[in-house]
């Protein structure tokens, strides 16, 4: 961070008596004065612009006051809360105070509610600023045996990270690889080939491209874009593993199906073997013309023993039994071959478990992945509070 960094403080000893309020000095004038030996508590590393010159300046005004302004590069820490990355909101402190003199001596303030103002001209490439907020606090810090309290300043530079990236380079190449997983729901389940080269292909370019990112933050635990790959791999997958379950369902049918066209082809053959035990040989089938004779037959006895009763009932019953016979012969037919018709017009058919499995898949993969999607978003955008904590300068001690 690039920065003018300004101090104002009262030295009674530096009053004077002038037509002039404000005297511009030297900044060599700094050797010869009181300046507060301020520093960044959590800074890493800062300097000071000395090109051409030293980048520093004082104004001395005739109350005593006096103005310290330098040009500072300051290089601080900023403890990140990554756990809605990359939809998260950070506040990096910058921590202001004496590294030597306890508030007994020196108590720092900041100029005004806006003291600390930020330029047009800044731009991050992976942040926003949202909000700058300024306060001041007491650290208690140990020196030697004894306990001293010193006054501190804080800035909070409230920033939002940038999604665009994100949403360009992970989430929507991660959404349309998910999309492209349910083409293998319209291609036949016959075509194990083409099915298996769509999932393959896509569980691997998402593990490629969600698992083994480069310039994702490395964090302990599992991030908010982290869940939006998993839950994308969890689909991805599951497309993978429907279209097994449905080669299993199919040939499993397949199966069923052929042990059924068998069964019905054994229970064919049983019932013609009964069909021609039951038929009467065709020497003892009475035909027509058979009983037609017979029956003449029979007339002409009945004729010829006109005269004898006994005789002709006799013969009518012959007849009776005769036509009984033809007419269950022609029953014992009938179940044999209704039994064959039936079987011919109304063979085994598939249920198609299979394909049902394919067309609710259709439906409800993308169904269930919108439903995803509102959550996922609804959750870290809305309900998720972002996890802005300042941490507190750990205490020191010095012998």
């Amino acid at each position: 961070m690039d920065c003018y960094f300004r101090q104002t403080w009262f030295d009674s000893r530096l009053k004077f008596f002038s037509h002039k309020d404000v005297l511009s000095m030297d900044w060599k004038f700094l050797q010869k004065v009181w300046i507060p030996d301020t520093y960044f508590l959590n800074g890493k590393s800062s300097y000071l612009h000395k090109i051409t010159v030293p980048n520093k300046f004082i104004r001395l005004r005739k109350d005593g006051q006096l103005k310290y302004s330098m040009r500072l590069t300051v290089k601080a820490s900023c403890p990140m809360h990554l756990r809605k990355y990359p939809l998260d909101t950070q506040a990096c402190p910058l921590e202001i105070g004496s590294y030597a003199y306890p508030t007994q001596d020196v108590l720092y303030s900041w100029n005004g509610d806006k003291a600390v103002e930020l330029s047009k001209d800044v731009v991050l490439s992976q942040y926003d600023f949202v909000n700058i907020s300024q306060s001041n606090r007491t650290n208690t810090v140990k020196v030697g045996g004894r306990e001293d309290h010193r006054s501190i300043l804080v800035v909070y530079f409230v920033i939002q990270r940038r999604r665009g990236y994100f949403i360009l380079q992970i989430y929507a190449p991660c959404a349309m690889i998910v999309g492209a997983s349910w083409v293998s729901f319209w291609i036949n389940r016959s075509d194990a080939a083409g099915r298996v080269a769509v999932g393959a292909t896509t569980v691997l370019t998402m593990v490629t491209m969600g698992f083994g990112g480069q310039g994702r933050e490395k964090v302990g635990s599992a991030t908010a874009i982290d869940w939006f790959v998993i839950m994308c791999f969890t689909f991805v997958f599951a497309a993978l593993v429907e279209y097994a379950f449905v080669n299993f369902i199919d040939n499993y049918e397949k199966q069923q199906i052929k042990r059924q066209m068998e069964l019905d082809r054994e229970k064919k053959k049983k019932e013609e073997a009964l069909g021609t035990i039951a038929e009467p040989p065709e020497t003892q089938q009475p035909s027509c013309s058979f009983g037609t004779v017979r029956f003449q037959e029979v007339s002409e006895k009945a004729t010829h023993v006109k005269n004898n009763g006994e005789a002709l009932r006799q013969q009518q019953m012959q007849l009776q039994q005769l036509m009984q016979g033809q007419r269950l012969t022609s029953l014992r037919r009938r179940p044999f071959t209704a039994g064959r018709l039936s079987i011919e017009k109304n063979p085994y058919r598939n249920r198609h478990i299979a394909s049902k499995v394919d067309s609710y898949a259709r439906i409800l993969f993308p169904v269930t992945f919108m439903l995803f999607n509102v959550m996922y978003w609804t959750l870290f955008l809305l309900v998720m509070d972002d996890e802005i904590v300042v941490s507190t300068h750990p205490e020191y001690s010095s012998a």
